[in-house]
């Protein structure tokens, strides 16, 4: 226990394993520890944000604590028994049905004393040696407080240790302490039984008043000065007063013998495999199933996006007329699909994938899971998404805009579309795995698509653009997907030219009254598009360009998570 910023956090981390010290050691039973793996194998750590998928259920998500955490010897019936066991233990048989809920989803869920019960029940499912917790009644009533710490009350008597960090307890909260860890400017001021914390600070001229809150009273009079008047009282300042008790601390300690003796029996229990690389790949791809459809975000929200969208772009581009001026039309239409095609995929790969990469991340600390299994069931998840949405907006403007209704030419629209927006969803795992933060993913998002969008062939032709700016073009995606709708549309396009657009020019020295394209081939010709650059040569590409995308935003997870 102590102020914000005394040190509490920072201690859990270091002794749950998930911190190396800088000094000194870390004993378990008067036995040096030599990894911090050891001591992450008996214990869970339950952090202070409640980090879960707002659309699982109570009981979705510890079941899936349960199939995940416990071992492969488990059958699946005895790990789902188990999970119903930390269900009742933790009083959750009534809201077991309902969503987690997110309020900024506009996801209805549980309260906020349920969700921190299901956060710290979900980690008790694999019956932990150890239980850390930090600041488990942050943001809860006294109440719902209580109750928590009453649960945990419950587990240390069935010879589970509880360590928690807490920033200012009720004295009924205090009451249900063993021991207390008083820590000020990360030095100790007290550490020993809660029932002897008020005589120890009695004895140093710190009298706790009668029917008081020992709590508040060692934050309000002890490790603060109180008011000006009470400064002037004691007359030492803050970082004076902390050094005087921790030097009265430390000759008390020195006086005490120690009360821990080693068990002989003692060792840290292997960690029994626990599920496999592939078990976890189908409970994750489960659970991203379930996300997904249940999100209003996920599915409504991006399908009705871009059913209006290609509604939007029909009444705009209806039925395209083969003259001249459908030239410039065609040519609008194509690269608004390639462009609107990456960038809604990558945004929408942000949007989601910031929200699920904080539980990812905890998930993982607590060793659920690993990246492997995570990313491919993302990727398989969404692969379906990315591939009906874009097939059914790609068919609803190929025909209402006025393309050439061939078999041919419609599979191939259809599929370079698709391909687009498997490569946009590429980059933005890319994106979301480099950044720790989302929101800088957002932000450097339009940097990266914008030179990809201008060097697309539709701004510039290839023969105009700078020597050192060459190698944009052929890591575009926008690039190869704008080049093959447009060899699908103009191959084989029979144009026409109305009497203002025929062109007056010298052939053979007489003047003869032409049109300007008489074949979609000259369009193409005219304008540079490379030949090489055929269909199935811009469709492989948008496949290889996906799969290194994968390849890389994979490696840029994992070694986020090495740095967490």
């Amino acid at each position: 226990m102590g102020p914000s910023g005394a040190g509490k956090t920072s201690l859990l981390n270091i002794l749950s394993g998930r911190t190396n010290p800088t000094t000194g050691n870390l004993f378990v039973n008067c036995k040096p520890l030599k990894s911090p793996q050891l001591i992450r194998d008996v214990s869970v750590y339950v952090q202070q944000d409640d980090c879960m998928l707002a659309t699982q259920t109570v009981r979705e998500t510890i079941e899936m604590s349960a199939l995940l955490r416990l071992p492969m010897s488990w059958s699946k019936s005895a790990k789902l028994a188990r999970a119903q066991e930390v269900i009742e233990l933790f009083g959750l048989q009534k809201c077991e049905s309902t969503y987690i809920g997110d309020p900024a989803s506009q996801i209805i869920g549980v309260s906020g004393g349920e969700r921190k019960r299901v956060s710290i029940a979900m980690m008790c499912v694999a019956q932990p040696r150890i239980i850390f917790l930090d600041e488990p009644t942050s943001g809860l009533d006294s109440f719902i407080a209580f109750s928590v710490i009453k649960i945990m009350k419950k587990l240390c008597a069935m010879g589970v240790t509880v360590i928690t960090t807490i920033h200012q307890p009720s004295s009924d909260i205090f009451e249900l302490f063993d021991d207390l860890l008083l820590i000020q400017s990360g030095a100790i001021v007290f550490h020993g039984k809660c029932s002897s914390s008020v005589g120890h600070f009695d004895a140093l001229g710190f009298p706790c008043p009668e029917k008081h809150n020992p709590a508040d009273f060692f934050f309000m009079r002890v490790l603060t000065c109180g008011d000006d008047e009470e400064k002037q009282r004691i007359k030492f300042d803050q970082e004076e007063r902390t050094r005087t008790l921790t030097e009265a601390w430390e000759k008390v300690s020195a006086q005490r013998p120690a009360i821990i003796t080693e068990k002989e029996h003692y060792r840290v229990p292997s960690n029994e495999t626990t599920s496999s690389a592939f078990e976890q790949f189908k409970l994750l791809l489960q659970r991203s199933f379930r996300e997904a459809t249940r999100n209003p975000m996920r599915v409504r929200a991006q399908f009705g996006q871009n059913i209006m969208f290609s509604l939007i772009i029909s009444s705009i581009w209806w039925q395209l007329s083969s003259t001249q001026d459908g030239i410039q039309d065609r040519n609008g239409v194509l690269f608004f699909l390639a462009a609107n095609g990456m960038m809604s995929s990558i945004m929408g790969v942000l949007s989601t994938f910031g929200n699920e990469r904080s539980t990812f991340i905890r998930d993982y600390e607590n060793g659920l899971y690993s990246v492997g299994p995570y990313f491919l069931g993302k990727v398989a998840c969404d692969a379906p998404f990315y591939f009906i949405i874009p097939s059914i907006s790609a068919t609803i403007m190929f025909f209402s805009v006025g393309f050439q209704a061939r078999l041919y030419n419609y599979l191939n629209f259809v599929l370079v579309v698709i391909l687009l927006n498997y490569a946009g969803m590429g980059m933005g795992l890319i994106l979301a795995s480099i950044f720790s933060d989302i929101a800088v993913a957002l932000l450097v998002a339009p940097l990266i698509i914008m030179p990809l969008m201008m060097f697309s062939g539709f701004f510039l032709n290839a023969d105009s653009t700078p020597a050192y700016y060459l190698w944009i073009p052929w890591i575009s995606p926008m690039k190869y997907a704008y080049t093959a709708l447009a060899t699908i549309e103009y191959t084989g396009l029979e144009l026409t030219c109305r009497d203002e657009e025929l062109i007056t020019m010298e052939v053979n020295g007489q003047t003869a009254t032409v049109c300007p394209f008489l074949k979609g081939e000259d369009f193409l010709q005219t304008f540079n598009f490379e030949a090489e650059l055929t269909v199935p040569v811009c469709q492989l590409s948008l496949v290889a360009m996906y799969l290194v995308c994968l390849t890389i935003a994979f490696l840029a997870l994992k070694r986020l998570v090495a740095s967490k």
